[in-house]
């Protein structure tokens, strides 16, 4: 049997996944070896004459299959790059892209205005009640699959409180998981449950300072055309928004206004080509509805705020 040294090998299947028809092949190799050896990523450039014995090869061989195979490479080694940090991924949950990156980055910059200003009385619908920007800083993530967003919104805003819902129980238990790794669990609830259900069985309404969902919004007539390592193997529930995508975005629209504080706000990623027409489902109940772009350039966020003509005042009352 040959003997293969790291670098040996990385030469060898970069070029056989190339002539395959995978377009990020030398990246793709390097993710699938890293695992097999546990090694990170950046170390195999320090071990490119290390020779693998059988049970190394035999790990990578397996690995190397499943991506022939067309599984995804964040499925087959059972994690994903999200903001510079690595999460779990499962078959249970969407992988994270970029345009969820640009979400989360607009979503912080929003949420760490509100963390920096002062903590204000804010009326709530319920008379006599008062939002919980007073006390604390409340997020929800909906549709929350491996987590990321809530994770991230956890770690970069220790002093928030964070609402992750999901009607997948498989999905809850990944992002629980990366709650866990990351050392936030304490900052974040997890909720099964249909869209906004679980924060009204919380008593949320008027009581969320940002709120923030990545929903399905593919179309379902689109989904045989997706790529096949999306359409085969990624959850199609974190897929199929209906007919037109916005089947569940209208639902988010339509609810989301009565659970965010005054002047709290709604940040949706939609798809390529949506925004127009999700920014005037978002009008009908929030104002100062803007448009933000993700790195491509493309129209990929839409976010709105309550009206917040009805704060109670500054802090002197």
């Amino acid at each position: 049997m040959k003997t293969w040294t790291v670098l040996e090998l990385i030469d060898w299947s970069r070029d056989y996944l190339k002539e395959k028809g995978f377009e990020n092949a030398r990246l793709e190799t390097e993710l699938l070896l890293s695992h097999a050896l546990s090694l990170k990523r950046i170390e195999l450039y320090l071990a490119f004459e290390r020779q693998l014995n059988e049970g190394e090869l035999a790990r990578y061989k397996a690995l190397l299959k499943r991506r022939l195979a067309g599984e995804p490479v964040q499925y087959v080694t059972g994690c994903a790059a999200f903001m510079f940090s690595e999460f779990e991924v499962t078959p249970a949950v969407l992988i994270p892209r970029p345009e969820t990156e640009a979400l989360m980055e607009f979503a912080l910059r929003v949420i760490g205005e509100m963390a920096a200003a002062p903590r204000v009385a804010l009326a709530s619908s319920q008379a006599g009640a008062v939002g919980a920007c007073e006390d604390e800083l409340v997020v929800a993530d909906i549709g929350t699959g491996s987590g990321v967003i809530a994770t991230t919104v956890a770690q970069k805003i220790p002093d928030c409180r964070v609402y992750a819902t999901d009607p997948s129980r498989d999905a809850l238990e990944v992002a629980a998981r990366n709650a866990e790794r990351a050392g936030v669990a304490g900052q974040i609830s997890f909720l099964e449950g249909k869209l906004l259900d679980p924060l009204r069985e919380e008593g949320l309404e008027g009581r969320v300072c940002a709120l923030i969902s990545n929903p399905p919004y593919v179309p379902t007539g689109d989904i045989p055309g997706l790529p096949s390592d999306v359409r085969d193997f990624e959850p199609r529930g974190a897929l199929d928004g209906g007919p037109d995508g916005l089947d569940v975005i209208r639902g988010i629209a339509q609810d989301g206004a009565a659970f965010l504080v005054p002047g709290g706000a709604l940040i949706l990623e939609v798809g390529d080509g949506q925004a127009e027409t999700v920014t005037e489902l978002l009008s009908e109940s929030l104002e100062s509805v803007e448009v933000h772009k993700d790195y491509a350039g493309r129209d990929r966020i839409v976010a709105g705020r309550r009206e917040s003509t009805d704060a109670v005042g500054g802090s002197d009352g």
